[in-house]
């Protein structure tokens, strides 16, 4: 997973947090599309599943706005998303949602 010669990627250094701050605090969730199985293990992604099971890491629809509304859901009701859009091309049709 983590590139050889003491360096870490980015790509893998962004999963460490995520699973470190996971361990850490049992409200923060992860969800975004293809996360919890399959797809996502090549972003480093694929053992946050296994490592905290279907009810802190969940699979979304292929829909920005739907994870980005999902997460504003979870923490108006106190837990803490970390809602992962794929692409930064895409994240641009939530707009609307974090601008009010």
């Amino acid at each position: 997973m983590e590139a050889g010669h003491g360096e870490l990627t980015y790509r893998d250094a962004v999963a460490r947090g995520i699973a470190q701050e996971m361990a850490r605090d049992p409200d923060v969730i992860f969800f975004g599309e293809d996360v919890r199985q399959g797809g996502r293990r090549v972003q480093g992604h694929g053992r946050l599943y296994e490592q905290f099971g279907p009810r802190r890491v969940r699979d979304t629809p292929i829909s920005e706005q739907a994870i980005l509304g999902a997460a504003m859901g979870a923490a108006m009701t106190g837990l803490k998303p970390i809602a992962e859009i794929m692409f930064s091309d895409f994240f641009a049709v939530c707009f609307d949602y974090i601008g009010e």
